[in-house]
C-alpha cells in the first residue's frame, strides 16, 4: 500500500522550498560533526585530469540554488510539484546514510579571484566544504528537478537539459566534485524520483 502525501498548492510552494533547503543542508552537515568511521581520500582519474580547472565556473556551479526551487514555480501539477519536494528529502536521506558510512574527502580549492566571483568563491567554500563527495548530492538534486521540468513542455523541457548539462560539468570544472561522483548522483536522484512516484502517491488538489 504506498503512503499518500499531501500535494503541493501554489501558497504552500514558498515555505516548501524553503524547508526542503534546511533539510537538506542540515542532513548534508550532520555527517561532518557526527563522524562514525575514518574519511577516505579520493583520488582523481584520467577524466578528473583531463578536465581543466575554470574558476569562473563557480557562477554556474552555484546556479544550482536556483534551479533547485525553480520546479516549485513552474510545475503546474500540484502532485508533481510535491514529488520534487519528496524526491529532495528522499536523495537527502539516502546520501546521508552514505555520507555516514564510507565520508569522502579530497583537496581543497583556493582559486585566487578578485570582485564579487571572489567573494562567490569564498562564499561557497564555507559551507561546500571537502567532503561528502560521493554520490554528489548537487548532481542527484538537479536530476530531480529535471525529470520534474522536462514534463512541463518542450520549452522547459530543453532548459532542464541545458541548465542540469552545465550544472553537471560544472562540479568538475570547479573540481567540487570527482567523475566517479556524477553517475553516483545521477543514478541516486533518478531513483529517487522514481521511488517517490511509485511508492509514494501525492493526491492531487480538488479544484
Amino acid at each position: 500500500m504506498a503512503l499518500v502525501l499531501p500535494p503541493l498548492t501554489r501558497r504552500h510552494r514558498v515555505p516548501a522550498a524553503i524547508f526542503s533547503g534546511v533539510f537538506i543542508g542540515a542532513l548534508y552537515e550532520l555527517p561532518l560533526h557526527v563522524r562514525v568511521f575514518p574519511a577516505t581520500r579520493l583520488w582523481p582519474t584520467f577524466v578528473d585530469n583531463a578536465v581543466p580547472f575554470l574558476d569562473w565556473t563557480v557562477w554556474i556551479y552555484c546556479s544550482y540554488f536556483v534551479f533547485l526551487f525553480l520546479p516549485f514555480a513552474v510545475c503546474r501539477d500540484d502532485a508533481r510539484a510535491a514529488r520534487v519536494l519528496y524526491g529532495l528529502m528522499a536523495n537527502s536521506v539516502l546520501a546521508g546514510v552514505v555520507f555516514l558510512v564510507w565520508p569522502t574527502t579530497g583537496v581543497v580549492q583556493q582559486p585566487v579571484m578578485r570582485g564579487v566571483s571572489g567573494l562567490l568563491w569564498s562564499a561557497l567554500l564555507t559551507v561546500d566544504r571537502p567532503a561528502n563527495y560521493f554520490p554528489s548530492l548537487h548532481v542527484a538534486n538537479v536530476c530531480v528537478c529535471a525529470l520534474a521540468l522536462s514534463r512541463e513542455g518542450n520549452t522547459w523541457r530543453r532548459v532542464a537539459v541545458v541548465w542540469t548539462t552545465l550544472i553537471v560539468v560544472s562540479t568538475l570544472t570547479t573540481k567540487q566534485h570527482f567523475f566517479i561522483d556524477l553517475p553516483a548522483g545521477l543514478s541516486l536522484g533518478a531513483f529517487c524520483f522514481w521511488l517517490v512516484g511509485r511508492g509514494v502517491r501525492a493526491e492531487r488538489s480538488l479544484h
